[in-house]
């Protein structure tokens, strides 16, 4: 990982609404989410952030809060956290039938596959939010917006060479 400028809360939520337009209720709804996130992130680590350009190996080892799979049956990410790349080795696993038994989750994957390289937003560790709560590794890269994407790309092995993340802490 290579480091870049600092920055404020305030510039990511820009960087993160820009690089994702509220076009629906559904992805306005989220964005509303993550930006509180991203808020409560850059409180918690004194309103440091910095943007940095992450490796396909730098990705792998993201820390992911429990991810209930868009309430499907199965739960990609338990709670006590994994990486990226333990949840993508689950979601390997599951392949066969992780469509039907959490198809909402399934199409966000699906999509990515085909999507851009976009931003991801990360942590230096493990935030006070309910999906953070249970992690057993709380230090670390870890994810506040981008779980699809990460997944996604390694799934469909489209890991970038490089991407821009910002991250707080």
């Amino acid at each position: 990982m290579r480091t870049f400028e600092a920055l404020t809360t305030d510039d990511v939520v820009r960087r993160f609404l820009a690089a994702h337009p509220g076009t629906d209720a559904v992805s306005r709804s989220g964005n509303e989410y993550v930006e509180g996130v991203l808020r409560l992130a850059g409180e918690q680590r004194g309103g440091r952030w910095y943007r940095a350009v992450l490796t396909g190996d730098d990705i792998a080892g993201i820390l992911l809060p429990w991810h209930a799979g868009e309430y499907g049956e199965r739960e990609p990410v338990p709670p006590a956290g994994a990486t990226v790349a333990e949840a993508a080795a689950t979601l390997r696993e599951w392949r066969e039938d992780y469509h039907r038994t959490n198809p909402d989750c399934w199409g966000r994957l699906s999509w990515m596959a085909e999507a851009p390289h976009g931003p991801l937003f990360l942590s230096d560790g493990a935030v006070d939010h309910p999906y953070y709560e249970r992690m057993e590794r709380r230090e670390g890269l870890t994810h506040l917006d981008g779980l699809h994407r990460m997944l996604a790309w390694t799934l469909w092995e489209r890991l970038p060479d490089e991407v821009e993340a910002y991250v707080a802490g």
